[in-house]
C-alpha cells in the first residue's frame, strides 16, 4: 500500500533503479510522514503543490556531461565531509579492488597496480578494454591493446578533488549496477598522456593482452587434436615401394574455437605443420596431414633394408581475438606434439604364380 502522503496527493513517483540522491531521500522521507491538508484548501492548490515538489525532485536527476576543459561549472553539487555525495559513494569500487596489490600472473608479476587516489589502476603494456560500456572512438580500444610499450591508467570519472570543488555534475548514469564510470588514458614512450575514452569499471581489475595470452596458451594445449601417426603397409615397408604416412589430424588445424578467458570472449585459430623424419637421414616439412592409401601426399621410398624409426612432430602456432580486439599471437614457443613409428623395411621378393 502506498504511504499516506501518496494516497492524499494522488502522485505516484518512480525513480530509476539503483539511483540514490539527496533529492530522492528527502522526497521519500517527506512522503513517509502523514500529510495533513487543510480541508478548506482548494483541490487546485493541492495539485499545484504536488507538481512543484515533483518538479524540484526531477531537477535533481538531470544528467549531463562534465563541462569542457577550462570551462566553469556553475552547478555546484553539495559535497559531504569525505568529498563524495551519495551517488559517488554508491559508484565507488570496493576497497578490496581499489587498494589492490601487484598481481602475480602465470609468467611473473604483471604491471597492474591499484591506487586509492584518482588513478584506480595504473600499468604498462597492452591493455584490454572490454567493449561493454565503452564510450569512445572505435579505434581507441585497439590502440590501447596494440601498444606494447605504452603506460596506461584508469582514473575516476570525477576526481575527488574536483567533486569537492563543485566541478562535477551530481548524477551520471549509463553503467551497469556494480560498476562505475571511469576514464582511460594512454601514454606512449616519450609522449604526454592521451585521453582514450570512457568505460565502466567493476570490482575486478583490468587485464593486459599478455595475461589473456598466457591463459589462452594453456587452453590451446587442451584443444590440440591427438597425433595418431600411422604407416601403410602396417606390417612393414618394402624397398622401392612408397610407404604412405598419416597423422590423423585435420589439415585446417583449429578454426574459430570460442573460449571464455578472464570473463572475456576469445576466438582462437591455430595452424599446424608437420616435420617428418623417416629414419634414414631424410626429412621434410609438410602442410598436409597425410592419409590412408591412395592418398600419397605424405609418402617415402626406402632404399635400404632394416629397422628404422620414423618420427613426426606437429608444430602449432596460434592467433586469437579478444572481445573484438586483435588478432594477437599466442605467446611463447610453438606448441608441439611428437610421435614415432617403428618400421621394418624388407626387400621385395618375386613369386612366380601360375
Amino acid at each position: 500500500m502506498a504511504p499516506e502522503g501518496e494516497r492524499n496527493s494522488g502522485v505516484a513517483h518512480r525513480w530509476p533503479t539503483g539511483v540514490t540522491s539527496p533529492w530522492r531521500e528527502g522526497f521519500a522521507n517527506a512522503y513517509r510522514q502523514p500529510m495533513h491538508l487543510n480541508p478548506r484548501m482548494p483541490r487546485a492548490s493541492v495539485k499545484s503543490i504536488a507538481s512543484l515538489v515533483i518538479a524540484a525532485a526531477i531537477m535533481g536527476l538531470v544528467c549531463s556531461l562534465p563541462p569542457a576543459s577550462g570551462a566553469e561549472n556553475r552547478e555546484v553539487a553539495p559535497a559531504s565531509s569525505s568529498g563524495l555525495n551519495a551517488v559517488e559513494r554508491a559508484q565507488e569500487i570496493p576497497p578490496s579492488a581499489v587498494l589492490a596489490t601487484t598481481w602475480s600472473g602465470p609468467s611473473g608479476p604483471a604491471a597492474v597496480v591499484g591506487d586509492d587516489q584518482n588513478d584506480l589502476y595504473i600499468g604498462t603494456g597492452s591493455l584490454v578494454i572490454p567493449s561493454r560500456g565503452w564510450q569512445g572512438d572505435s579505434g581507441g580500444r585497439q590502440r590501447a591493446a596494440s601498444c606494447v610499450d605504452c603506460s596506461w591508467k584508469i582514473t575516476r570519472y570525477c576526481p575527488k578533488a574536483d567533486f569537492a570543488a563543485g566541478k562535477c555534475r551530481l548524477i551520471r548514469l549509463g553503467c551497469p549496477t556494480g560498476t562505475m564510470r571511469v576514464r582511460v588514458w594512454l601514454q606512449r614512450p616519450g609522449e604526454s598522456w592521451t585521453f582514450v575514452g570512457v568505460t565502466c569499471q567493476g570490482a575486478s581489475r583490468p587485464h593486459t593482452v599478455a595475461e589473456v595470452g598466457e591463459v589462452v596458451r594453456g587452453r590451446a594445449v587442451a584443444l590440440l587434436p591427438a597425433l595418431r601417426a600411422a604407416v601403410q603397409p602396417a606390417n612393414g615397408a618394402l624397398l622401392g615401394i612408397p610407404a604412405v604416412f598419416r597423422t590423423g589430424q585435420p589439415a585446417a588445424g583449429i578454426r574459430g574455437a570460442n573460449l571464455s578467458v578472464l570473463d572475456l570472449a576469445v576466438r582462437l585459430d591455430s595452424r599446424v605443420r608437420w616435420r617428418w623424419s623417416y629414419g634414414d637421414d631424410s626429412a621434410e616439412w609438410s602442410a598436409a596431414p597425410g592419409g590412408p592409401w591412395p592418398d600419397t601426399s605424405v609418402s617415402h621410398r626406402y632404399t635400404r633394408a632394416g629397422m628404422v624409426i620414423a618420427q613426426v612432430r606437429a608444430v602449432w602456432r596460434g592467433r586469437y581475438m579478444v572481445d573484438g580486439l586483435g588478432p594477437f599471437v599466442v605467446p611463447g614457443p610453438a606448441l608441439t606434439q611428437d610421435a614415432a613409428i617403428p618400421i621394418l623395411v624388407q626387400p621385395a621378393r618375386s613369386h612366380l604364380v601360375g
